[in-house]
């Protein structure tokens, strides 16, 4: 998967002109006050300050734009304002100007500007020494002026473009000048209609003063014609590789982009190359949308959308997010939402653009986009693994070489598990300098990386070369340290994108509903996830070209795929191991935590499907704070454990390769049937494990097995300690021998009823007190919320702890949304506030 495009420039959410293409200076008066001598920044690097002139007591300021801020001057009276804007000649402005000469920006101008007879939008004329050129309006009208080296003109020329220009109109106007060729142009855009237009062609005679040494003045001449109104982005590029065309793309592509909007929902200004909303006062809007700037799209294959963001689950949240594409940044698709999968639904087109919604329940916080990716998928030159060959990708991910004479290749790929690929390939072959270290190999869909590569030489003499590469997604590995994190009650899909921050990465499907509080201690995403899997449940499944990960409940379909001895199978081994077979499994928790009190003063669940005698193990769950999270892992478990592990091996042929045999397809992960008279089998039963010889289909190794336990490889062996998570104390022992006990909260033993609470469907016991006689209850009901409340003010310390004592009966969540637990909101001394849950069921 090759990587066609990404957004995170600020210029790719606002739409602002590139500073690429402004190399010799770029005013974007995004200043919020000129600086103390009374200038404005320049944003091109060469530190051009642009410097505001008489604007004291006038009308002149920075305003909000649809752009950042924009300038704006004279608008009462200009003959008595006489405001402007300079830029000071160090005398190299224009001692290189090469192939082509852009100034150009944007500007508001009034009635006044457009309804004069001269109106001074950008000039050389002011001095010193002889000008170059001169950018005007004439009775409304783009005029271009330019001079020679005596100062004499060589071109003066007023064009009409096909819309007149209005007071409080929105416009972009360019002038384009190639000294060398002698031809100029306008480029003229109106932001309202969405118009663009190019002049005629204005060709001149003589030289471009090639010594001029003038200063830059914008919205004055001579010290008697104004220009009223803003500017906002203005440019000045020698040698500059745009074209007009180019010029009309840029204008067209900024007509709906939106980040630096100022009066909008969404903010890409406060943080360059991030995207926000918009704060006011501490206060987000709930929701904002967000157009960016056209990309290149032309995929050579599929396309997959990836949005780098930052959200809290269940707060914030960047989503939908959708695509329009074109060919000539005119004409556009309709708005089409990215499929769950990150693919792209619109049709492929030169360019596209993508609309993203930001939201938010809670107005202190905002969602933040860092990028936005779109991925090219190359189409495979083969549709299946049977007879396939290794395909060479290049660095952009697209093809460089397929492997006709690759031989030996076999893929091993296991559920929840090993992914690799391993060939040999003669060391002659014509082909054989494309593959090196860290090169990615395709096999139909899947990706993998060259990660050994071993040159041998046999008794006869002959020369090859061995290649093993492992599947991209082993990369993981080497993602971002990631540090210790604690998770309170959340699905897979939180822990698997906390898992995936900061790599190429995205979550997936997930369809396994479970929710655990856990520490996670791991130190990468890759090992991470694998704890996600194991503690949830489920099948992991790494879709390599779309950067995916998916946590399904079970990967593969019921194929209908028959094995059968002569028919296509050519051994077989059946295997029934109750080496691990446990009928009582033990559970211990964080600081010895059992789930004894909530499962009738048992420590253990039990299960004697298979056996009745007691065979005893004990799951280390040292990562689980909560007891009914921890049974129900163990109950999962001990169905595993509690059955003998069969599994079968064949040696069997993939009949899918053959014509008239396509409906015999079968895949990792599917439920296929094997029968054997001999044997006595006629059983349906899942690949786990298969050893796909793509040269020789009939020579394909397959694992079976009716279980569902999760390998780590061909070799693993399930023992007594299942699981290995380490996990974090909520309140140390020491931590209570410190505490100086100091109960914050008011009637906290219900003794005066409900005295100081906030209650909403609690009530007062007054039959099952513990430190006294009575103690609060509610009785659950479904789709109902109840609870009790108070507020503390306690002195400032460090630290603080939270202790109750909790009794459950019967406890049952009746939907995936329920929640026991206690809620804190803590406010601190600048305002701002922050809400932890402790998650109790």
């Amino acid at each position: 998967m090759a990587l066609k495009t990404i957004l995170n420039k600020q210029t790719d959410f606002t739409g602002e002109f590139p500073v690429e293409y402004a190399k010799s200076g770029l005013w974007r008066f995004n200043d919020i006050s000129v600086d103390e001598n009374g200038y404005l920044a320049d944003s091109s690097g060469l530190d051009r300050k642009i410097e505001l002139v008489n604007y004291l007591g006038t009308t002149a300021s920075l305003q909000s734009g649809q752009k950042g801020r924009q300038i704006r001057i004279n608008i009462n009276n200009p003959a008595t304002e006489k405001t402007y804007l300079k830029v000071a000649n160090d005398g190299t402005f224009f001692s290189e100007m090469g192939e082509r000469i852009l100034v150009g920006g944007w500007m508001i101008p009034t009635t006044y500007s457009v309804g004069n007879t001269y109106c001074p939008i950008l000039n050389t004329r002011y001095g010193p020494g002889q000008p170059i050129f001169y950018l005007s309006l004439f009775a409304g009208r783009p005029r271009i002026m330019l001079y020679n080296a005596s100062g004499s003109l060589i071109l003066d020329q007023t064009t009409t473009p096909p819309f007149s220009l209005i007071n409080g109109g929105v416009y972009f106007i360019c002038m384009v000048i190639e000294p060398n060729n002698k031809n100029a142009w306008i480029v003229l855009g109106d932001k309202t209609s969405g118009t663009s237009w190019v002049s005629p062609t204005y060709s001149f005679t003589g030289t471009l003063n090639p010594s001029c040494t003038a200063d830059i003045i914008m919205g004055m001449h001579a010290d008697a014609y104004w220009y009223a109104g803003r500017f906002d982005d203005w440019f000045f590029d020698m040698d500059s590789s745009l074209t007009t065309d180019d010029l009309i793309d840029y204008f067209n592509g900024s007509l709906l982009t939106n980040g630096g909007d100022m009066g909008g929902a969404v903010d890409a200004l406060s943080v360059p190359g991030v995207v926000s909303l918009r704060e006011t006062e501490g206060v987000y809007p709930t929701e904002g949308t967000l157009y960016t700037a056209p990309a290149t799209c032309n995929l050579s294959g599929t396309g997959r959308v990836s949005v780098t963001s930052e959200y809290i689950s269940g707060v914030t949240a960047v989503e939908p997010i959708e695509t329009s594409t074109s060919d000539d940044l005119v004409h556009w698709s309709d708005w089409a939402a990215i499929a769950l999968d990150g693919k792209l639904v619109s049709p492929n087109k030169a360019y596209i653009r993508f609309r993203v919604t930001l939201t938010t329940v809670d107005t202190s916080k905002t969602p933040r986009i860092i990028d936005i990716r779109l991925y090219d998928i190359p189409k495979s030159p083969y549709e299946r693994i049977g007879f396939a060959r290794p395909v060479v990708l290049d660095s952009n991910g697209a093809w460089e070489a397929v492997l006709e004479n690759a031989y030996n290749i076999v893929v091993t790929s296991e559920i929840n598990g090993e992914d690799t690929l391993s060939f040999m390939i003669p060391y002659r072959d014509n082909k054989r300098g494309f593959i090196d270290s860290e090169k990615k190999i395709q096999i139909v869909n899947d990706i993998y990386k060259v990660r050994t590569l071993t040159d041998t030489k046999d008794s006869e003499g002959n020369l090859a070369t061995e290649v093993y590469a492992e599947a991209e997604f082993y990369d993981l590995t080497f993602s971002v340290r990631k540090e210790e994190h604690k998770f309170d009650a959340e699905t897979a899909e939180v822990s698997m994108a906390y898992a995936l921050e900061g790599t190429e990465w995205s979550v997936g499907t997930v369809n396994v509903g479970t929710k655990r509080t856990w520490t996670s201690t791991e130190k990468n995403a890759l090992s991470i996830l694998r704890t996600v899997a194991d503690l949830h449940g489920g099948d992991l499944v790494f879709d390599c070209p779309n950067r995916l990960v998916h946590l399904l409940t079970v990967y593969g379909t019921d194929s209908g795929a028959l094995f059968a001895y002569k028919k296509n199978m050519k051994s077989i081994k059946r295997v029934v191991d109750t080496r691990s077979l446990v009928t009582r499994l033990y559970a211990i928790g964080s600081e010895g935590l059992t789930f004894a009190d909530i499962n009738g003063g048992k420590a253990y669940v039990e299960d004697y499907t298979y056996s009745s005698d007691i065979r005893i193990s004990t799951l280390d769950c040292s990562s689980f704070t909560n007891p009914y999270q921890m049974k129900e892992y163990t109950e999962m478990r001990l169905a595993q454990y509690a059955k003998p592990n069969i599994s079968y091996v064949l040696n069997a042929m993939d009949l899918s390769v053959l014509t008239g045999y396509e409906h015999e397809a079968w895949s990792l992960g599917d439920y296929v049937h094997v029968e054997d008279k001999d044997l006595g089998l006629s059983v349906t039963t899942r690949v786990i494990r298969r050893e796909y010889n793509l040269q020789e289909p009939w020579n394909t190794v397959l694992e079976l097995s009716t279980t569902l336990k999760n390998l780590g490889s061909s070799a693993s062996q399930w023992d007594n300690v299942a699981d290995s998570l380490e996990g974090t104390s909520m309140v140390t022992n020491n931590d209570i021998r410190e505490m100086v006990p100091f109960n914050l909260l008011r009637n906290s033993r219900a003794d005066d009823g409900m005295a100081y609470w906030i209650n909403s469907g609690f009530e007062v016991d007054g039959d099952n007190g513990v430190s006294g006689s009575t103690s609060f209850k509610a009785m659950g009901v479904a789709n109902m919320t109840k609870s009790m409340a108070q507020t503390i003010y306690p002195a400032n310390r460090s630290s603080y702890t939270l202790s109750a004592q909790i009794a459950s009966e019967n406890l049952e969540k009746l939907s995936s949304n329920s929640q026991v637990g206690i809620e804190v909101v803590i406010e601190y001394e600048d305002g701002t506030t922050e809400t932890r849950f402790i998650d109790l069921y």
